[in-house]
């Protein structure tokens, strides 16, 4: 007796327990449903075909659909002919996120007079995508949407023959459109003209202006000098990561020593802008000084990215393949959206970032030698 009554109070509390895990995930992941705005057409007559759909998004799971097969152009519901469609702005209200569109259809036919025609049966494919590292990506799954019937009406009289279509616009119309046409084609090359006549006053304006200024000679900092600026810039930031920790902010700021080292590693132009001494640098820029005395201060910037040296034929060489990953690396942690920041890989990154740039300036010695 004892033994069935600890059995029964087990399997209770185990009932009791998945009760509110249940009650934390919808049943279904995604929900859809559409109707029309009309139960009965004519032969022509444009309806409207309304779909919306609710899909889960949680912080563990989260349902994707291919919204590119619910565009117009691409939805098929033959025999009715879908002839433009709207998709409105997505409708968040956790956990669902619903969308919805309309497609504006209509039918074009002899053989469908007084009878019913079902909207064909449409599916919506979806998959489904989880937070876990290291997870796949699961198969494509489908949601299918029942047939929708629509009564088909008749344009003509009941002792009509066939159908008689629409008579064409007459000459008197034509004779407006044609007269419309040529006026317009006369004021647009009016218009024409005066823009190509302004055009040609900026560009004289241009030319004078910089006939009188001349060409302004920026002051050139040698690559040994910008390698040496980047490593002093990065000796900074670990400075500040010691006591202070990572952030996105601070990931950000490696960037900018990153990008120029890489542009100097790939000989491409490194922009230089002449600065008061004063002056603070901006986001994206390095203050060097240049002169024996280092009385001038030249701001240093490059706009170089992981995408580029990728594009560029340099993979052969380690110093570029790894301040390319540590682009990557700081990049995904100041532009990304989850706010997960791997200390250790970031600071793996950051020494790696140190000893190319070393490389890279002992290999400007070199060759200044």
């Amino acid at each position: 007796m004892r033994k069935k009554f600890f059995w029964i109070f087990l399997m209770a509390n185990v009932v009791l327990a998945a009760v509110p895990l249940a009650a934390q995930t919808p049943s279904d992941p995604i929900k859809c449903w559409w109707k029309t705005d009309k139960t009965a057409v004519l032969v022509g007559e444009q309806f409207t075909l309304r779909l919306t759909c609710g899909v889960v998004e949680t912080r563990g799971t989260t349902v994707v659909p291919k919204m590119e097969q619910l565009d117009p152009g691409a939805v098929q519901l033959a025999p009715f002919e879908v002839v433009s469609g709207t998709h409105y702005d997505d409708i968040l209200s956790p956990p669902w996120r619903y969308f919805q569109y309309d497609y504006i259809l209509r039918l074009i036919g002899q053989d469908s007079f007084g009878d019913d025609v079902d909207i064909p049966s449409f599916t919506v494919t979806y998959g489904l995508k989880t937070d876990v590292p290291g997870a796949a990506a699961g198969r494509d799954h489908m949601y299918v949407l029942p047939a929708l019937p629509m009564r088909i009406q008749s344009l003509v009289p009941k002792k009509a023959n066939d159908i008689r279509d629409l008579s064409p616009e007459s000459f008197a119309a034509a004779t407006a459109h044609f007269s419309r046409a040529n006026r317009e084609f006369i004021a647009a090359g009016v218009f024409f003209g005066f823009g190509v006549l302004m055009l040609l006053f900026a560009a004289v304006h241009v030319i004078r202006r910089n006939r009188s200024r001349g060409a302004a000679r920026v002051p050139m900092v040698s690559d040994i000098r910008l390698v040496g600026a980047c490593l002093q810039e990065i000796s900074r930031i670990q400075s500040e990561v010691k006591s202070a920790g990572w952030t996105p902010e601070r990931a950000g700021s490696v960037l900018t020593p990153l990008r120029i080292g890489t542009a100097v590693a790939m000989g491409r132009r490194v922009a230089q802008t002449p600065m008061d001494t004063a002056a603070i640098p901006r986001e994206g820029q390095i203050a060097v000084r240049k002169g024996i005395l280092g009385r001038d201060r030249i701001a240093v910037s490059a706009a170089t990215t992981a995408a580029a040296i990728e594009r560029s034929a340099v993979n052969g060489n380690a110093a570029i393949a790894d301040l390319g990953k540590s682009l990557f690396a700081f990049s995904a942690v100041r532009y990304g959206r989850n706010g997960n920041i791997d200390t250790p890989a970031l600071n793996r990154a950051l020494e790696n970032s140190r000893a190319a740039l070393q490389r890279l300036r002992l290999r400007s010695w070199k060759w200044k030698r």
